[in-house]
């Protein structure tokens, strides 16, 4: 059962349900490219389209709307077709008269376009040319200067020579060509002047080998510091170190048309991704370091797959990859996992990049969702454009003069279809009940003890329970998630999704969202790390020892995540506030001494060189029917669940602070202050999915 997607707040209010789909009519035919930047430097990417036939540049203003982010368009007319798009920011010399080179033009993004059969080069940006500069308007024609090449396909916007300034590269794949336009930071020299064309021959020119050349792309390949230029050749990737290195040249199909640069498996490495459609592939290619290149995993796309672009979509730390169909009228996700956890042999040949041996990530990649979208998608771009933390895409539909938005695409592994934005949320509450009060829960006193025994301080009060649209969770936690001081409900599945309940402090949760991990989470830890008053959760897999810290930036609001490894030697975490210092520490348990790491205002950690004595005896609960809860300064409780007889303790040491009797099975308990009364209340996992709420309180008579 889904829940609805977590309301993620930057700036302004930005509701997401699910993965939703939203087409644009960029006001021109045939769009061939897609390009996406803050053009505006207002905090959200904006989204332009190349397109052909129209002889324009149609750029899409982001409103920042919920479910719903782009209106229409404006259109920047040039003087031929435009082909590909790129954006950077670029040095003007002294300017003679507004507007044609007002200072926006060099404080904001401008959009570089190079045309098929002028050809040219053209530069400029859709702002309007007075303060404030945010709003985008209509423009042009542009005039394109011709340039000496048969045509252009493609471009790269980058600093080749490291100077400081914008330089482009331009592909001519029919006279087979690369020309490389330099601009100079010293002279405030752009190689494209504002608002128009350049008429000069490049400053540099590599001549290529081969039939017909398709894409370009730029990385520093060999981690020298020096930008690297690759370009796809009939079936071969072509590298050339620093621009004008002896070539290196790779085989790997029959037509790579498209190809995306990323590091697959987190060695430092730039690796890439390529599309041929007549060999009707995906080939992920490994850079092993100085010059040498292998050929990684291959999937079959038979629907003629023309584009792919690179993202974190499901968000476990790793790059995944979208393949654009064009005949199978079909986007879908490739999501790269981990594999072969902890088999490092290779060693780095480039000894003197980094220390040898180099440590790799194993990975695979398989398709875990397609989205059937419009007739022949051509292009696409991934980009947060609703800034909630999760990647979109934007399709280009070349057959019907549109642009496609997915947003969500890979929010779980069930999505299909739409989900309506104003879908409500959910609300886990007794079975049969609208709202339970205290009247209506059964007060469940303490157990009987043998003479002699002390007495329990607290009794329980149970309110009825709660049915879980989660299967088989395989973790769950309390803490206050949104700063209220209700403890709010996480429970994680098997699949890799988080489900957030916000506490209403009788008992019952009300659904807020979900967030996709891609990893079962063994053990989930709810902490204000951070120390901005919200509780931050700690997801871990022990498995593969990845871990990561959802911060949160607002009520129920996700801000940037923290991705990294569980120490080798730990075997439980918790979080304790140690010090002074606004955010809780984290406390990894060992069997030996803990492990305490401080988070730093940076989002780094420190480790504590002193450990806290009253952390000292705190061992590794290996069993999720155990919690440690923190009930006063460098107090802790234990919690646990004994199957016989069936009750449930919390303790302080020797002193017993409540004892209750479940009556059924329990998989999984929890603690946390449900009712912001100061005391723990107590949290239960049936087998069959039901969740048992124990409210702790009032001491025993």
């Amino acid at each position: 059962m889904r829940t609805k997607v977590m309301v993620l707040v930057v700036g302004v209010v930005l509701a997401a349900a699910g993965q939703t789909v939203q087409t644009l009519d960029p006001g021109g035919i045939q769009p061939v490219y897609l390009l996406a930047s803050d053009l505006n430097r207002d905090g959200f990417p904006d989204l332009a389209v190349a397109l052909h036939s129209s002889n324009s540049v149609a750029v899409f203003e982001n409103t920042r709307t919920p479910c719903g982010v782009f209106d229409g368009a404006v259109q920047w007319k040039l003087e031929d077709s435009p082909v590909a798009l790129a954006a950077g920011f670029f040095l003007n010399s002294v300017c003679p008269t507004a507007p044609q080179c007002f200072h926006y033009t060099s404080v904001f993004p401008n959009i570089v376009a190079v045309t098929q059969y002028q050809p040219g080069l053209v530069r400029f940006s859709p702002l309007e040319p007075k303060e404030p500069f945010l709003k985008l308007v209509p423009g042009g024609p542009i005039g394109v200067a011709v340039l000496p090449f048969t045509t252009l396909t493609h471009l790269v916007v980058a600093d080749f020579d490291k100077d400081g300034a914008t330089d482009v590269a331009v592909l001519d794949g029919i006279s087979m060509k690369i020309g490389i336009y330099l601009g100079a930071r010293a002279a405030l020299y752009s190689p494209i002047p504002a608002q128009g064309s350049t008429a000069k021959p490049p400053d540099r020119l590599i001549n290529l080998e081969g039939e017909q050349a398709y894409f370009l792309g730029a990385a520093d390949f060999d981690r020298d510091g020096t930008l690297d230029l690759v370009v796809s050749v009939d079936g071969n990737l072509v590298f050339y170190p620093g621009t004008e290195g002896v070539p290196t040249k790779v085989k790997l199909g029959k037509k790579l048309v498209s190809f995306a640069l990323a590091d697959f498996n987190r060695d430092g490495y730039v690796d890439i991704a390529v599309v041929d459609p007549e060999f009707g592939a995906l080939t992920v290619v490994f850079n092993r370091g100085c010059w040498q290149f292998e050929r990684g995993p291959r999937l079959k796309f038979d629907g003629q797959p023309v584009a792919v672009v690179t993202g974190d979509f499901d968000r476990n730390g790793l790059v995944d990859l979208a393949v654009a169909e064009k005949e199978a009228n079909r986007v879908s996700f490739v999501i790269n996992e981990l594999a072969n956890l902890w088999e490092i042999k290779r060693p780095d040949p480039c000894t003197h990049t980094v220390p040898s041996p180099e440590k790799v990530d194993y990975v695979g990649f398989k398709v875990v969702q397609v989205v059937e979208v419009g007739k022949n998608p051509v292009a696409l771009v991934a980009e947060d454009f609703d800034m909630n933390r999760i990647l979109d895409v934007a399709v280009a539909i070349f057959g019907e003069n549109k642009v496609q938005l997915i947003y969500n695409p890979c929010l779980c592994p069930d999505c299909t279809g739409k989900i309506p934005c104003s879908s409500p949320p959910p609300t886990l509450r007794g079975e049969g009940l609208s709202s339970p009060g205290a009247a209506e829960t059964p007060k469940l006193e303490a157990a009987s003890q043998p003479e002699g025994s002390p007495s329990p301080v607290f009794v329980g009060h149970e309110v009825h329970p709660l049915p879980l649209p989660v299967e088989n969770p395989s973790a769950i936690a309390l803490g206050d998630l949104n700063g209220d001081g209700l403890a709010d409900l996480v429970v994680a599945d098997p699949q890799g999704s988080l489900y957030l309940y916000k506490g209403q402090g009788d008992g019952s949760f009300a659904g807020q969202g979900d967030l996709r991990w891609g990893l079962q989470a063994d053990k989930l830890v709810i902490a204000d790390f951070d120390g901005n008053g919200l509780g931050d959760i700690l997801a871990v897999n022990w498995r593969t020892r990845d871990t990561t810290i959802f911060y949160f930036k607002g009520a129920f609001s996700l801000g940037p995540a923290r991705f990294f490894s569980a120490p080798p030697l730990a075997k439980d975490v918790w979080a304790f506030q140690l010090n002074d210092s606004k955010g809780w520490e984290i406390v990894w348990l060992t069997g030996e001494k803990p492990l305490v790491w401080s988070v730093s205002p940076q989002g780094g950690f420190v480790e504590l060189a002193q450990v806290p004595s009253f952390l000292s005896s705190l061992k590794p609960l290996l069993s999720p029917l155990s919690s440690y809860v923190e009930v006063g300064p460098k107090t802790v409780a234990l919690a646990h669940y004994s199957a016989n007889p069936g009750e449930i303790f919390l303790t302080q040491g020797d002193k017993k602070l409540v004892e209750i009797r479940s009556g059924t099975a329990l998989k999984a308990i929890a603690a946390g202050d449900i009712n912001a009364d100061g005391i723990p209340d107590l949290l239960g996992l049936e087998e069959g999915g039901r969740v048992r709420v124990w409210l702790v309180g009032k001491e025993a008579s």
